[in-house]
């Protein structure tokens, strides 16, 4: 999906990042830096333990929090991916794309990539933001997310 240099160089942001494998994956493929957002103490604590066991502490930051509440936070980041992948019985794709967008979180041509239930079909566009490509693997399907290119953000 990333194309033949995979993440190298890249920014990303995995919220919701339960075990943080794919920010994880994603750093083991040349990302520059990943933030990983994640509520659960016990489960934040992991995705540290692992990127330490991986070698790559260096290049992650964890933050335990509320994924919607942490983006103003990241007020000053930017990112190339921003992965979503939030409890499936809550909808809070216009709130986390409306945020990324107010903080000016994204880089140009950035990737929003929402993971949701097959049965939840997300919209066409979402707080400005276009899908660009969907996938489905069963009861799991991602959507890919981008915001047109203006002359304020190219």
């Amino acid at each position: 999906m990333l194309g033949p240099n995979g993440a190298d160089g890249m920014t990303a942001l995995d919220l919701y990042a339960g075990t943080g494998a794919v920010g994880l994956d994603l750093l083991e493929h040349g990302a520059a830096h990943v933030d990983f957002v994640e509520i659960d103490r016990r489960r934040a604590a992991k995705i540290r333990q692992e990127a330490v066991a991986r070698n790559v502490s260096e290049k992650a930051s964890t933050y335990q929090a509320d994924a919607i509440k942490t983006l103003p936070r990241l007020a000053g980041n930017s990112y190339n991916i921003v992965f979503a992948d939030p409890p499936y019985d809550i909808s809070p794709w216009k709130d986390i794309l409306a945020e990324l967008r107010k903080h000016n979180l994204l880089k140009p041509h950035a990737w929003i990539i929402a993971e949701h239930a097959t049965r939840n079909q997300l919209p066409d566009t979402i707080s400005g933001a276009t899908a660009i490509n969907r996938k489905r693997y069963g009861d799991t399907s991602l959507t890919i997310y981008s915001f047109p290119q203006t002359s304020d953000n190219q």
